[in-house]
């Protein structure tokens, strides 16, 4: 696992200026340990851990035993899904694919937990599952599935690795909505308000476009989303309080 120094983190570098927005000088400390994301969100549930805030995915589930500040810190970039192929394939395996049926004749590759192979098989998709991610891979590899989908955000990095054995279809983009929020615990409502008043002001003051574009700018570049196909999926994960009527919220290519 490569080290990533927290200080350029995205998401901790938002929270601090929406706090330091709000007027609020503090000292942002990670957890002891690195937590996996479910343990964080439980242990920031029960108030455990000395931990106040962390970030994550939105679902129902979660906005029921959690705070959520419902503003979309990625602008829904994680529900922009680009497809890892086996190299050779990329440029002729999905090339035909224009609507969800079409799709439906392949096999995609997803984790069996995750939330993303329920929203993948509530469209009616075809998905195959592994344990692991070593083993996600590896299934892609022997075409145990024909395609990955992966976030826009994550697709590079995760190639890299890959690079020998797999490829960027350049032809097809899911889309479905999803948020990645800020959540404290359900008794913290003092921290959420002034998150969330902090992150509405950087939105209005343009800072919040300014840092998100610093981080993934060029990846917005690489990836010209407008130049693909996009089918949109939709997310019966998705809690119906998602404020999805601000559009300024949300990216579109």
């Amino acid at each position: 696992m490569r080290e990533i120094d927290p200080s350029s983190w995205y998401p901790l570098q938002l929270l601090k200026l929406a706090l330091e927005a709000c007027g609020v000088d503090c000292e942002l400390r990670p957890t002891r340990q690195v937590m996996v994301q479910s343990r964080a969100l439980l242990d920031l549930q029960n108030g455990q851990d000395g931990l106040d805030i962390a970030w994550s995915m939105t679902s129902i589930e979660r906005e029921q035993h959690l705070l959520p500040i419902r503003f979309p810190i990625y602008k829904g970039l994680y529900g922009w899904r680009l497809m890892l192929v086996k190299r050779g394939q990329e440029q002729h395996l999905l090339r035909d694919v224009r609507s969800l049926a079409d799709l439906r004749r392949f096999s995609l590759v997803q984790g069996h937990d995750w939330p993303d192979t329920a929203i993948l098989r509530a469209n009616g998709l075809q998905v195959v599952t592994g344990s692991s991610f070593d083993a996600m891979f590896s299934m892609l590899r022997l075409e145990r599935g024909q395609a990955f989908p992966r976030a826009l955000l994550e697709i590079d990095w995760e190639l890299e690795s890959h690079a020998d054995s797999l490829a960027i279809d350049p032809h097809l983009c899911l889309h479905y909505p999803t948020a990645m929020y800020f959540f404290v615990g359900r008794g913290n409502q003092r921290l959420a308000d002034l998150v969330e008043r902090g992150l509405n002001r950087l939105l209005a003051k343009g800072s919040f476009e300014r840092i998100f574009m610093q981080y993934h700018g060029a990846i917005l570049a690489r990836h010209v989303l407008s130049r693909r196909r996009v089918l949109e999926l939709h997310n019966p994960l998705l809690p119906p309080e998602t404020p999805l009527q601000r559009k300024e919220l949300w990216m579109r290519p």
